[in-house]
Protein backbone atom coordinates (compact mmCIF):
# COMPACT_ATOMS: atom_id res chain seq x y z
CA UNK A 1 0.00 0.00 0.00
CA UNK A 2 1.30 3.45 -0.91
CA UNK A 3 1.40 6.06 1.84
CA UNK A 4 0.66 9.70 1.07
CA UNK A 5 3.95 11.56 1.73
CA UNK A 6 2.14 14.52 3.29
CA UNK A 7 0.35 12.23 5.71
CA UNK A 8 3.60 10.49 6.63
CA UNK A 9 5.33 13.83 7.23
CA UNK A 10 2.46 14.98 9.44
CA UNK A 11 2.67 11.77 11.46
CA UNK A 12 6.42 12.23 11.88
CA UNK A 13 5.79 15.81 13.04
CA UNK A 14 3.30 14.60 15.65
CA UNK A 15 5.73 11.96 16.90
CA UNK A 16 8.60 14.45 17.13
CA UNK A 17 6.52 16.93 19.11
CA UNK A 18 5.08 14.24 21.39
CA UNK A 19 8.51 12.79 22.19
CA UNK A 20 10.06 16.23 22.69
CA UNK A 21 7.36 17.08 25.21
CA UNK A 22 7.72 13.69 26.94
CA UNK A 23 11.40 14.50 27.42
CA UNK A 24 10.57 17.99 28.71
CA UNK A 25 12.61 19.64 25.96
CA UNK A 26 11.94 23.02 24.42
CA UNK A 27 12.26 23.44 20.69
CA UNK A 28 15.45 25.39 21.34
CA UNK A 29 16.93 22.54 23.40
CA UNK A 30 16.09 19.97 20.73
CA UNK A 31 17.55 22.22 18.05
CA UNK A 32 20.78 22.55 20.07
CA UNK A 33 21.04 18.77 20.31
CA UNK A 34 20.80 18.59 16.52
CA UNK A 35 22.93 21.62 15.67
CA UNK A 36 20.08 23.41 13.88
CA UNK A 37 17.94 26.45 14.65
CA UNK A 38 14.77 26.53 16.72
CA UNK A 39 12.97 27.76 13.60
CA UNK A 40 13.80 24.49 11.87
CA UNK A 41 12.22 22.53 14.72
CA UNK A 42 9.12 24.73 14.47
CA UNK A 43 8.86 23.92 10.76
CA UNK A 44 9.36 20.21 11.36
CA UNK A 45 6.63 20.13 14.00
CA UNK A 46 4.10 22.46 12.38
CA UNK A 47 4.59 22.47 8.63
CA UNK A 48 6.93 19.59 7.94
CA UNK A 49 9.14 19.98 4.89
CA UNK A 50 10.36 16.99 2.95
CA UNK A 51 12.73 15.47 5.49
CA UNK A 52 15.87 13.66 4.42
CA UNK A 53 16.73 10.29 5.90
CA UNK A 54 19.73 12.02 7.50
CA UNK A 55 17.43 14.53 9.25
CA UNK A 56 15.08 11.79 10.40
CA UNK A 57 18.05 9.89 11.86
CA UNK A 58 19.34 13.04 13.61
CA UNK A 59 15.88 13.73 15.03
CA UNK A 60 15.60 10.18 16.33
CA UNK A 61 19.04 10.30 17.93
CA UNK A 62 18.35 13.67 19.56
CA UNK A 63 15.08 12.28 20.92
CA UNK A 64 16.64 9.03 22.16
CA UNK A 65 14.69 6.80 19.82
CA UNK A 66 15.09 4.78 16.64
CA UNK A 67 14.41 6.37 13.25
CA UNK A 68 11.91 3.57 12.63
CA UNK A 69 9.84 4.88 15.55
CA UNK A 70 9.35 8.15 13.70
CA UNK A 71 8.35 6.41 10.48
CA UNK A 72 6.20 3.49 11.55
CA UNK A 73 3.11 3.53 13.71
CA UNK A 74 3.50 1.18 16.64
CA UNK A 75 0.50 -0.68 18.11
CA UNK A 76 -1.06 1.18 21.02
CA UNK A 77 0.23 4.63 20.07
CA UNK A 78 -2.18 7.53 20.04
CA UNK A 79 -0.30 9.85 17.67
CA UNK A 80 -3.42 11.24 16.10
CA UNK A 81 -4.84 12.48 19.42
CA UNK A 82 -2.02 15.06 19.80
Amino acid sequence: MTVDPSLLLNRIALRVRKRRLELGLTQTELAARMGITQGNITRIENNPPNLSIETICKLAEALGMEAEDLLVEKPGRDDEEG
